[in-house]
């Protein structure tokens, strides 16, 4: 007897845990506003919110393609929809939560209003792509960790190097990205924030050639100054692909 009503207990547990998951609603925001833009400077090469109060949102003349980076916590490479939505069309997204929500949540929240105002259909799909990987050399890697408190700068190192100031691998991946003509994959093992220089004179943008044709490659100086290793291969990427989304978002 006490069997079958521990049975009958479980069961009805597991029917209340599956009836509540089933009716949880997404994520929103208590305030939103989305506005197409006219015109304006560059948005900038890293998606940020560029509101640090807690719970609150905000990009202003950004791509929708950056909203999705930072909502998705994806690369640019990782988006896969139509042309425009990469510079062409820009927009003001200012949002507040009901109560300060930490950053995983604000994301989400930004998924749910840019799925609900731009009539978005997507899905993922893992796609296998060209990539070169940054892994760790033979020796230790010639990178100094930043002071806790220092703010992250990029600016000149020494000689006609790039100085990378506080800076997680990830910003120099990213820059790779952008002037190679692949994505670029932090596998070093590297979580921290450093200080680094490195020769980039022999590094062109999208894949062509460098100004300096007789400067040493990338390949060589990510070796000889950061003591790393660079290397082509191919990975499964998680891509977000749009099905069908509206240039003209619905009204606040």
């Amino acid at each position: 007897m006490v069997v079958r009503n521990m049975t009958r207990i479980t069961t009805t547990a597991l029917i209340t845990l599956f009836a509540c998951a089933a009716c949880a609603q997404p994520l929103k925001f208590e305030l939103a506003s989305v506005r197409r833009v006219n015109g304006g400077g560059p948005p900038g090469d890293i998606p940020r919110n560029m509101d640090t109060s807690p719970g609150h949102f905000a990009m202003r003349n950004v791509p929708l393609r950056m909203a999705l980076e930072w909502a998705f916590d994806m690369k640019d490479y990782q988006i896969s929809g139509p042309d425009w939505i990469k510079v062409d069309e820009r927009y003001d997204i200012i949002a507040k939560a009901a109560d300060p929500v930490p950053e995983s949540q604000l994301r989400q929240m930004l998924q749910t209003l840019l799925l609900e105002r731009f009539q978005m259909k997507v899905h993922h799909e893992m796609k296998e792509m060209s990539v070169y990987v940054l892994l760790p050399g033979k020796a230790a890697p010639k990178l100094k960790e930043s002071s806790p408190n220092d703010q992250p700068t990029l600016g000149s190192g020494e000689g006609n190097k790039a100085g990378f100031h506080a800076q997680p691998v990830s910003r120099f991946t990213f820059m790779l990205s952008r002037r190679l003509d692949r994505p670029v994959i932090d596998k070093t093992g590297l979580t921290g924030r450093y200080d680094f220089s490195i020769d980039l004179s022999g590094l062109g943008f999208n894949g062509k050639e460098p100004q300096d044709t007789n400067a040493p490659s990338i390949f060589t100086t990510v070796q000889r100054d950061l003591g790393l290793r660079l290397e082509a291969t191919k990975e499964p990427i998680d891509v977000l692909v749009i099905d069908s989304v509206n240039k003209i978002p619905i009204e606040n």
